[in-house]
């Protein structure tokens, strides 16, 4: 069957709630994906920075199947083997002593933001987040998140969650009363246009949640499991927070995330305050097993950081190429934005089209950037492809 015919009966079965590309992706390989009508793409978006071993990873694919052919599912009324070993991995590596799993980001940040109110003393119930970041798409999340477009239609949101602006400690200072138990944010904001937060406004904000009593929650859902080049972002940042939400990359596919702080944050959840059906069943903790395993061999990381070296020195020569479109690199490991001039932001979502023309997939984030997540494997070479495509489709907006 061809994409036409794909594409038709997604359009009379589904809600309308995705733009999708005009393609029906049946195979994938690596960092490349073929579509219904035998088209090949590089893939700069590893499903939106969850395939970070690339497509269909042997390891991963194997303990998928091992564990497919044994036990599929039990409920968190047992204890399961994979789900075990996942929580010791996720635990030995990290400043965490705890682990709640659960299905996707949104859960593990919805887990999160429960544990802040129920933890904190009554009457404190108010999270700070930060203007233009992403939490999710649950009302608690959507909420949560600071970025206006996503509350429309959607009011009144479940009330709790105030916004600051963005890279000013003192507006957050200003925010905090009486009712404020946490303080949310991203150390590198992904949808809003790849922004980083400065290692010194994050370490202000540390010392706001000591000063206050505030706990410090650190959505890591795209920025961690080696995306930046280390395990989680905030390792290279001096700054550790008292909660830690994973998902996307850690089944690499397969749907998880998890929810991770301290014994004695962790001991406010009680028997029967916070559950999850699916939370971390068997075959998805056993993919995610494999992927930490790679993650964490030697020199894995430090062929994310040499990678993304290589790929900002490749897009910092083509924004001096093309001054009129681009005007500069932002980003850290292989969570990268090449930011559009004025000129370039009026094409952005139609380079992103050209450049699914040429077969090569990245998007258009925060209407300002061009965003590339490719899977952590990519090669230089896949690099120097991506970077030829993208100069190519600059050529015909110049």
């Amino acid at each position: 069957m061809k994409n036409a015919e794909w594409i038709k009966r997604s359009e009379d079965a589904f809600i309308g709630t995705y733009n999708r590309f005009p393609a029906a992706m049946v195979r994938g390989s690596g960092c490349r994906l073929w579509d219904a009508d035998g088209k090949e793409y590089l893939d700069f978006l590893a499903g939106i920075a969850v395939c970070s071993l690339g497509h269909c990873h042997p390891k991963v694919t194997e303990a998928i199947c091992r564990q497919a052919g044994t036990l599929v599912h039990v409920s968190n009324l047992f204890h399961t083997p994979p789900q075990i070993e996942l929580a010791e991995l996720l635990v030995a590596n990290s400043f965490a002593d705890r682990v709640f799993m659960c299905n996707s980001g949104a859960e593990a940040n919805e887990a999160a933001i429960k544990l802040a109110r129920i933890h904190s003393s009554q009457g404190r119930y108010e999270i700070i987040a930060l203007a233009g970041s992403f939490h999710g798409r649950t009302l608690a999340t959507v909420a949560a998140t600071g970025q206006p477009k996503f509350h429309q239609g959607f009011e009144p949101l479940p009330q709790g969650f105030i916004h600051a602006e963005f890279g000013d400690p003192q507006a957050i200072e200003k925010l905090i009363s009486p009712r404020t138990c946490a303080i949310l944010c991203e150390p590198l904001q992904g949808e809003s246009g790849v922004r980083p937060l400065d290692p010194e406004y994050l370490r202000a904000i540390r010392s706001i949640c000591d000063q206050h009593g505030l706990l410090l929650i650190f959505d890591e859902v795209q920025t961690g499991l080696g995306r930046t080049g280390t395990l989680f972002a905030h390792e290279q940042l001096g700054v550790t927070p008292d909660i830690m939400t994973l998902a996307k990359a850690l089944g690499n596919g397969l749907p998880i995330g998890a929810m991770l702080t301290t014994d004695k944050i962790a001991a406010s959840l009680t028997v029967g305050s916070h559950a999850s059906t699916f939370g971390g069943n068997p075959v998805a903790a056993a993919a995610a097993v494999e992927v930490l395993t790679v993650l964490l061999s030697d020199g894995f990381l430090d062929s994310v950081q040499e990678k993304s070296r290589y790929f900002v020195t490749r897009l910092e020569a083509l924004a001096e190429q093309y001054p009129h479109l681009a005007g500069g690199v932002r980003g850290a490991g292989l969570l990268l934005g090449l930011v559009l001039t004025e000129q370039g932001i009026e094409q952005g979502a139609a380079i992103v089209a050209q450049m699914f023309e040429q077969g090569a997939l990245i998007n258009f984030a925060g209407n300002r950037v061009l965003r590339f997540v490719p899977p952590l494997i990519v090669s230089k070479e896949e690099i120097d492809q991506l970077v030829g495509k993208l100069r190519s489709v600059f050529d015909q907006f110049s």
